[in-house]
Parts: structure tokens; C-alpha cells; sequence
């Protein structure tokens, strides 16, 4: 499947997912068949404190009657809360919110959405803008408004390790960098339409910029120095689509690929990123079901999956060992719509709303 058309394990959980909390917080036993993987706990938990976002929506652009819903949402979980809400000061600027990025200090999250107010038709990429909120305070800024990019399509920010700049893909081409302080702009790379960038994730030193390029099964990972030079494939099977790439912070790069050439469900890999090694997750559904939107939350790795098993919407949100084949439903968390670009940091700044 590609991008943006994604479409469940054969997994029963003997508990019921019912949340956050730590009274609710689940617990299942793990018996680790790999020692590449460094755990310190063999229990695979909910954390007790942090921050957890992703953004659901019923459609990203048409449903399967053709009607379009723009819907998108932010939704925010400060562990240990039961349950997942949204932003009052996001909801009231903006429409169809998606892809939220924390900072490294968890004092702002960067994410791509509509602005509220123009009538959107079949062209409303178009106004997709930057945003960053800040929990200190509760401003929410249009990045791209303020910078002058209101005539592109300004998707995928994330942070670089000072926060004090976004790397973006502008007009599903090319990325690049926004100065939050002084609002100037310039491109990361320059090869426009030849290649579409996409999913910039910066490395905590911030040497190395990691993203796809390409659709479909031309679709390869990418790592780029930003401090100039050509690009690196990382992640690049002939006729197979490796997208998603993730940063888990022990030295491993968590992304999605296709089973294979002619098997287009969508499964989860991890790469050691200095012996060059790739390893399946072993929590991949076994029928057919995709599994795509790797994060990293403590030692685990959170993510979505279409597959149908107790599930609450298309994609629900679920907690996995990469050496285990059983993840854990979140299903307390979990909309009845699509669920889906987590990300999660260990500290909370400010109060919700």
C-alpha cells in the first residue's frame, strides 16, 4: 500500500487494554528470543509518566463513498490519564491536524494542518500550514504564515535538537528548514519534482537528517548530512516501499516496508544503524493486516495497525517488544476513527487546555 492509501495480527490478548493509569496499566509477560535488543525490564508496560500524542481522522482525504472530511485531529495523553484529549487552542484554529512532533524538552509540539477559514475543495493540500504549539504558555503559531509560506504545501515538520528550527517538505518535493527566530527559509534539497522528500527525522545530534524518497516501490530510506554532501540510502529493496523512518535513540532506526514485491501489507523493521542490520518485528501481524507508524515510547516501540481483532476504528494504536509476537491493543486510547503518527516524550511541561 502507498502513503497515503493504507489500508489486523492474529493476536487475542488476555487482558483488556482499558488504559493509561497505573491501576489499569498493562502487564504482559515477555520472553525476548533476540539479545539485540538491550531491555532492562521484561514486563511490556504503558509508562507511568510522559506524553503521548497522534492525530486521527475518519478519511485522509475521501472516504470510500467519495465524501471528504478534512477531520483530522490532534489528541494528547498525559500519563497516567485514562484517556487521550484534544486542544482547545488547536480545535479553534485549526481543521484536519495530523502529524504532531514534540520538541526535545516536551515544551512544544510542531505539527501540519489546515488554518481555519477558507472553504477547502479537492485542492486543500494546498493550504496545508506549519504550526507549533507551546505547553508553556498555550500560543499556538502559524510557522508558515509568519515565514511567508502560505502559497506552498508545508508538511512533515520536526524539530531540530535546539528547537530552534523546523526541517519540513515543501510542495511535496523537496526539504527544507525553517529559523523559528528569524523566519528565514532555505531548501535541504534541490532536485524538485525528480524526487518527492518526505518524513524528516533529525538525529539528536543534529548531524543527520533521516527521510523517504519516492512513492510506492520506488520508495527508499534516506540519510542526509546537513552539513552538505550527497545522500546515503539506508533502508533500499528492489520493487519494495520503505517508508516512516523513526529514531528510537539506542542507536536503531524503526521503519515500515512492504512484505514484499507482490505481498503490499505494510510490517515494521528496526536497523542497527552502525553494524547495518535489519530485524523484522516480530510483533508484525501474520495475516495480512498492515502494521506502520513506528514510535519510540521507553523500551517498547508504540504504533498503528489496521488489523481487526478488537479493534475500535481502521487503524488502532498498539504497544510492542520488536522480539515478541504479541503486542498490546490500546485500546482505551484508541478513537473509532484512523489512529495514527505517534510519538511520545517522558516529560510533561504545562497543563492541557
Amino acid at each position: 500500500m502507498t502513503a497515503t492509501v493504507r489500508k489486523s495480527l492474529f493476536v487475542i490478548l488476555s487482558v483488556l487494554i482499558t488504559g493509561c493509569s497505573k491501576d489499569e496499566a498493562v502487564n504482559v509477560p515477555i520472553k525476548s528470543k533476540s539479545k539485540d535488543l538491550p531491555i532492562p525490564s521484561q514486563t511490556l508496560a504503558l509508562p507511568l509518566t510522559g506524553r503521548l500524542a497522534f492525530h486521527s481522522y475518519t478519511a485522509y482525504d475521501l472516504d470510500d463513498s467519495g465524501k471528504r472530511w478534512l477531520d483530522g485531529r490532534i489528541h494528547i495523553c498525559d500519563f497516567p490519564a485514562k484517556t487521550a484529549v484534544t486542544i482547545a487552542e488547536i480545535e479553534k484554529h485549526t481543521i484536519h491536524a495530523m502529524n504532531p512532533i514534540f520538541n526535545q524538552d516536551g515544551t512544544q509540539i510542531t505539527f501540519m494542518a489546515l488554518p481555519i477559514g477558507p472553504k477547502y475543495g479537492a485542492d486543500w493540500p494546498k493550504g496545508l500550514d506549519l504550526f507549533v504549539y507551546d505547553f508553556r504558555n498555550g500560543e499556538l503559531a502559524n510557522i508558515s504564515k509568519q515565514a511567508g509560506l502560505e502559497s506552498s504545501i508545508d508538511e512533515d515538520p520536526f524539530f531540530t535538537p535546539d528547537a530552534n528550527s523546523l526541517i519540513f517538505k515543501r510542495n511535496r518535493e523537496d526539504l527544507w528548514i525553517v529559523d523559528l527566530k528569524t523566519l528565514q527559509t532555505k531548501p535541504i534539497t534541490t532536485d524538485r519534482k525528480q524526487n518527492e522528500e518526505s518524513g524528516p527525522r533529525v538525529s539528536r545530534d543534529g548531524q543527520w537528517v533521516y527521510y523517504w524518497n519516492g512513492d510506492g516501490e520506488t520508495a527508499d530510506i534516506h540519510r542526509l548530512s546537513l552539513n552538505g554532501g550527497a545522500s546515503k540510502v539506508v533502508a533500499g529493496l528492489p520493487n519494495i516501499q520503505e517508508m516512516f523512518p523513526v529514531l528510537l535513540g539506542n542507536g536503531r532506526l524503526a521503519y515500515t516496508r512492504w512484505t514484499s514485491p507482490t505481498q503490499h501489507d505494510d510490517e515494521i523493521y528496526l536497523l542497527d544503524l552502525k553494524s547495518g542490520k535489519h530485524q523484522k518485528a516480530a510483533f508484525n501481524s501474520t495475516n495480512g493486516a498492515d502494521d506502520s507508524d513506528p514510535f519510540a515510547i521507553n523500551h517498547w516501540i508504540g504504533f498503528s495497525s489496521r488489523r481487526k481483532e478488537n479493534g475500535k476504528g481502521g487503524w488502532d494504536l498498539y504497544l510492542g517488544d520488536p522480539n515478541s509476537p504479541t503486542p498490546v491493543h490500546l485500546r482505551q486510547l484508541s478513537t473509532p476513527r484512523h489512529d495514527l503518527g505517534g510519538t511520545y516524550i517522558s516529560t510533561v511541561v504545562g497543563n492541557l487546555n
